[in-house]
């Protein structure tokens, strides 16, 4: 696997649009799909797929010459999509699971599919002092905090998400104890399937508890 260390500025400035949604059905098996525009989206797997979550079985679709970068810690791994079947990558795949996004560079614009089981009970994403590419573990939209269940993002934490129309980050400022510095004064809306960059001021966990009714 490729390591490619491309800085969060500079991704920032080359990403494109991602739009998504889901369905799920009443036995607790759905699907989401992203709409993967040309260039970078920012996504993220938000179902248990029981054959592993690999990235290159869930992206299979994805034409070739395009590229998923997973984020390290410092740099990221890129993943090449070198031909147009589905096993055609230029290395082995890894596994991409509820909770973690991924930049997807597609070379052409292309819906994905993804299936798998919705995760119910206690769901913790753990989150470390600096960047987190992180999602919702469950495949729902609404608030960060409000609706997500985020309630224990530390102050002073940035979160980041992508902005279509305008072509760059969004950053929404969290300070501390419900706050939020944006022109809303509300928590930033995250879409189903859509992944983000938490800049976190200190380590912690995003736990929710999640049933199907």
């Amino acid at each position: 696997m490729k390591t490619k260390s491309l800085l969060l500025a500079a991704v920032a400035a080359s990403l494109g649009a991602v739009s998504a949604f889901g369905a799920v059905s009443s036995n607790v098996v759905g699907y989401t799909k992203l709409s993967l525009s040309k260039g970078f989206n920012l996504v993220a797997n938000t179902l248990d797929n029981k054959a592993g979550n690999d990235v290159t079985a869930l992206f299979a679709a994805l034409p070739a010459d395009s590229t998923v970068f997973q984020w390290n810690g410092a740099g990221f791994n890129a993943l090449d999509k070198v031909g147009d079947g589905a096993g055609d990558w230029g290395d082995v795949g890894y596994a991409l699971a509820p909770g973690t996004s991924v930049f997807v560079q597609a070379s052409a614009a292309k819906d994905i599919v993804l299936v798998g089981e919705v995760l119910t009970g206690l769901q913790e994403v753990a989150i470390v002092k600096g960047n987190n590419f992180v999602a919702s573990k469950i495949p729902q939209s609404g608030g960060l905090d409000t609706d997500l269940g985020f309630s224990t993002l530390a102050a002073d934490s940035t979160v980041f998400t992508w902005d279509a129309k305008k072509g760059s980050y969004v950053a929404s400022d969290y300070l501390g104890g419900g706050a939020w510095g944006t022109d809303s004064g509300s928590s930033p809306v995250i879409g189903v399937g859509q992944g983000m960059v938490i800049q976190s001021a200190a380590a912690g966990k995003w736990s929710r508890t999640f049933a199907i009714n």
